[in-house]
């Protein structure tokens, strides 16, 4: 969704922007959720930071959103 990911961690909570999708691009929300975790977890299996892997799950989320049925998008991956 366009509201932010929040995170509760060691007492505290922080929120991060999502950046938002077009409402045209939008085609099937099922694995969303999945995706976001498997792109969170990614990025914090090699140390990186909250706000990383945060922003790994959102991205990831936001490719399985734009395709219909729970699959990984055609191409190369684009995340830098």
């Amino acid at each position: 969704g366009k509201d932010p990911t929040i995170v509760a961690l060691g007492g505290g909570i922080s929120k991060f922007d999502v950046d938002v999708l077009p409402k045209e691009a939008l085609v099937d929300t099922n694995g969303a959720g999945d995706a976001f975790v498997g792109g969170f977890l990614a990025k914090l299996s090699q140390a990186a930071d909250l706000a990383e892997c945060v922003r790994a799950g959102n991205w990831a989320a936001r490719q399985i959103i734009q395709v219909s049925g729970c699959k990984i998008p055609e191409g190369a991956c684009t995340y830098a």
